[in-house]
């Protein structure tokens, strides 16, 4: 017995021996705990966290009276009297150890337990035992009370890879340590003997135990009077909830391999670096449902898959009075009701004797039951017309017009609709299922007994990403990379190498501009041609999305409203590939190019990510620069590691100044695009790394807001404000996009397979991307004003005839356009005025 040896060897041969060469305090003294590196969005809150240890250190002074008494009368109700070992407690400790044949408790006071966590290995041997003691002893002499009870109150493991009495505050209760009531602190207290054992994530009965322990102790050492105690023993403990997936994985993943690459992961993890990035909080969550919803759409019209698990009568019968008896033990917050999930259901895994009771039990997991939740539950009942599904602690119904949509999966063409429920499904499936919101709220209609309507849903095999970025400062806004991060983390949005398809359009058209060879009034041709492609030395033939179908002569600007790749071809051919490389590479396209003329049909291969960056050059107004996730870096004194040089001006400008005295956030107010000149100059941006002409840039965009007003991207016109983009569809229908901006924002949405499989004649730019880009920029626009796009220098207007392009004979004409030039380009021809009207519409296509 260790305890006994202690009693009797401490001030003997074997104790001076033992201790000989013992460690100094200088790392007690110099207490630099290992701190997790925070993560700071634009709007000041923490958005991330990366740790080894997740700690947050309090000062003592800030730590509540009733939470240190709390962890006193657990732990050592003697502290403030002992002077580091209380050998009462050891022989104490000793005799229970006998008694009982095994180590039931060891007798260490909080100063010894500070020595082993500190100084000393945590083998247990009696000459650590000794160590323990005679280092206790010096340590109260060479620091106060208060400043070893500091130590062990934030050094400490509270379970859940939390170290220290903050992190375990927040982690089980959702705030600081300042506002836990005593119960709180009690509960927190009760678990430094055991914090796996007694967590009351996982044990909520033993965890209550061990509260009520401590609240007697708090009561008898008179810290708390009883009945104070009797009443916190009397309540529920209420763990805090926590979201399923922190919001803004993708981003998180990214800013932790930029500073993993720079850093290092061990500083990363332990030295508590502060870090300020590019994200919009309220962006981020806003593109995640966005995309979310999307992509449940677009993998709806491919068809079902089916249940994710069928249940026999004899499986179900062993399973469901484990489920429930799970379910029953599980803590509900007060009007909350809990549901089950069964997400991790095998019906292989069900087999007798395959799994322990156990086992069976920790495939369900438990969850508030709230509108557009979604649940993995049991069907238990099917008509031709309904189907009942248990949710544990309440029922839900399907009707039939909620799976209308669930024919037979096949992306490539069209399956009958299901007639009847029995035709989707059948009594023991497990399904997806999502709470359909509605005037009453689900936990509500379960207390009452009353059916929660539900949905179903699936998890999409079909993936896509969303990019927003700044276009003035070049932070990213917002960034997901997939559907869900849990299941991949593959950053699609920063990783994947797609074909952009006639999102790539615009930098042909782009490239005409500049040579000054072309205006957006310049008639061109959509006319079949066949073509030597002098690159490949094949014959090629480039056809329009509609096939047979061509407009003959329009405007260049129209030409690009509707997608004409005869058009885009016509342009590549005569200006030359190079050219057209060479304006994209300005605009921020990194990734190779093909040398072939089937570029001006978008056939290489970019990432969402530098596709939306070359969009925000032709935002900016010709300036060029890489996009920023990491806006600054500081050490855990506050020393700038690294800086922005455009965030640094932003935080140090008067504006800045301004607005945080009105208790706004410095860095968004400053980091605004409201801020920055609304004309080509970059203000504190600076000179562009390359670029294009801001004039250049400016006609371009006006010819993309044709997209919207007049063409393949109609449907933005729904925003009701300015906006320019373009959809894009890449061969065989294997990626659809839209990528477009406002003077504000700039975003871009990718859809597609991993597997670059087809997405489906009928999912295209306009339909798989679009609707999410509208429903991100809806919301993201929302808080400003519309803007229109300013004109730079170097850009001259006029009135052109729609036909020819040349010179309006009758500016006031109906069909008069006023198109913008670069100075210089306007047609020197007015029309002819019997040349006759102009054609009145044309082809609504989507490419």
């Amino acid at each position: 017995m260790a305890a006994v040896a202690v009693v009797g060897l401490a001030g003997g041969g074997l104790a001076w021996t033992t201790v000989h060469g013992l460690p100094a305090f200088d790392t007690l003294r110099d207490y630099e705990p290992l701190v997790s590196t925070r993560v700071y969005g634009l709007d000041g809150s923490e958005v991330f966290e990366f740790y080894r240890e997740r700690r947050t250190v309090v000062p003592f002074q800030q730590i509540p009276e009733v939470v240190k008494k709390a962890v006193l009368a657990s732990e050592d109700a003697r502290f403030y009297e002992h002077q580091g070992v209380n050998y009462l407690a050891i022989a104490r400790c000793a005799m229970k150890n006998l008694l009982r044949g095994h180590t039931y408790c060891g007798g260490s006071t909080i100063t010894q337990q500070v020595v082993k966590t500190f100084l000393l290995s945590s083998e247990k041997r009696v000459t650590r035992k000794v160590k323990e003691v005679v280092l206790a002893r010096r340590l109260e002499q060479n620091l106060k009370k208060d400043e070893i009870l500091y130590l062990y109150l934030n050094q400490i493991y509270f379970g859940h890879r939390r170290y220290g009495i903050e992190e375990a505050s927040r982690f089980y209760f959702g705030k600081s340590v300042q506002k836990l009531s005593i119960g709180e602190a009690a509960m927190i207290a009760g678990l430094v003997q055991s914090p796996e054992r007694l967590s009351p994530v996982k044990h909520i009965h033993a965890a209550k135990e061990r509260q009520k322990y401590v609240l007697r102790r708090m009561a008898e050492e008179g810290f708390i009077s009883h009945k104070v105690a009797n009443a916190e023993m009397a309540k529920p403990i209420l763990v805090a909830r926590r979201s399923e997936q922190q919001a803004g994985a993708w981003y998180a993943d990214a800013v932790r391999k930029y500073l993993d690459a720079r850093y290092g992961a061990e500083r990363v993890e332990t030295d508590g670096l502060a870090v300020d990035v590019a994200m919009d909080p309220a962006l981020q969550r806003t593109a995640e449902d966005v995309l979310t919803a999307q992509l449940r759409a677009v993998d709806k019209r491919q068809g079902w898959r089916g249940a994710i698990a069928h249940l026999d009568q004899k499986q179900l019968s062993a399973a469901i009075p484990l489920w429930r008896e799970r379910l029953k033990g599980a803590q509900p917050r007060p009007s909350e009701v809990l549901a089950w999930d069964l997400g991790r259901v095998s019906a292989d895994d069900l087999e007798p004797g395959a799994e322990s009771q156990g086992d069976i039990r920790r495939m369900l997991s438990v969850k508030p039951l709230q509108s557009n939740g979604t649940y993995n539950a049991l069907v238990t009942q099917v008509t031709d017309r309904n189907a009942t599904v248990d949710l544990g602690n309440a029922t839900g119904t399907l009707s039939l017009g909620d799976v209308l949509w669930a024919r037979k999966y096949n992306p490539l063409s069209g399956t009958a609709t299901p007639r009847r429920m029995k035709d989707v499904l059948k009594a023991g499936d497990v399904v997806l299922v999502r709470v359909v919101p509605g005037k009453t709220s689900p936990a509500e209609l379960a207390r009452a007994g009353k059916p929660v309507p539900l949905a179903l849903e699936q998890v999409p095999k079909v993936q896509g990403a969303i990019v927003a970025i700044d276009p003035d400062t070049r932070g990213i806004r917002a960034l997901v990379g997939g559907y869900d991060f849990g299941l991949s983390q593959f950053n699609r949005a920063m990783q994947a190498r797609r074909q952009p398809g006639s999102v790539f359009k615009p930098f042909v058209w782009g490239a005409a501009v500049e040579s000054r060879r072309y205006t957006p009034a310049t008639l061109v041709y959509d006319t079949p041609d066949l073509y030597r492609d002098p690159f490949t030395g094949k014959d090629w033939k480039p056809q329009n999305f509609e096939r047979d179908a061509y407009d003959g002569p329009l405007l260049l600007k129209q030409a690009l409203a509707h997608s004409k790749n005869t058009v885009s071809a016509k342009l590549v051919d005569a200006l030359g590939v190079d050219a057209v490389i060479g304006f994209a590479r300005r605009c921020g396209i990194e990734s190779e190019l093909p040398r072939t003329l089937s570029l001006a049909l978008g056939v290489g291969e970019v990432t969402p990510l530098e596709l939306v960056n070359a969009y925000a050059t032709i935002a900016r107004h010709g300036f060029s620069a890489p996009p920023l996730l990491v806006l600054r870096v500081r050490d855990r004194r506050g020393q700038v590691l690294e800086e922005d040089p455009t965030y640094a001006a932003a935080t140090a400008n008067p504006i800045s100044r301004a607005a945080e005295g009105r208790g706004e956030d410095r860095a968004s107010a400053a980091f605004s695009p409201s801020m920055s000149p609304a004309g080509g100059e970059p203000g504190v941006l600076g000179t562009p790394i390359s670029g294009i002409e801001p004039e250049v840039a400016f006609v371009l965009s006006s010819m993309m807001r044709d997209v919207v007003e007049y063409g393949t991207g109609a449907a933005a016109r729904s925003l009701g404000r300015p906006v320019v983009g373009k959809t894009g569809t890449a061969q065989e229908h294997r990626d659809a996009w839209f990528v477009g901006f406002a003077p504000e924002l700039v975003a871009g949405v990718w859809v597609g397979f991993d597997s670059h499989e087809p997405l489906g004649a009928h999912e295209t730019g306009a339909g798989a991307a679009l609707p999410a880009w509208i429903g991100f920029m809806g919301a993201a626009l929302a808080r400003h004003p519309p803007a229109e796009f300013q004109a730079p220098p170097n850009v001259e207007f006029a009135r052109v005839d729609a036909r020819t392009g040349l010179l309006a004979a009758d500016p006031n004409a109906p069909d008069a356009l006023l198109v913008p030039f670069v100075a210089g380009t306007i047609p020197r021809s007015a029309a002819d005025e019997t040349t006759g009207p102009a054609p009145q519409s044309f082809f609504m296509d989507d490419h």
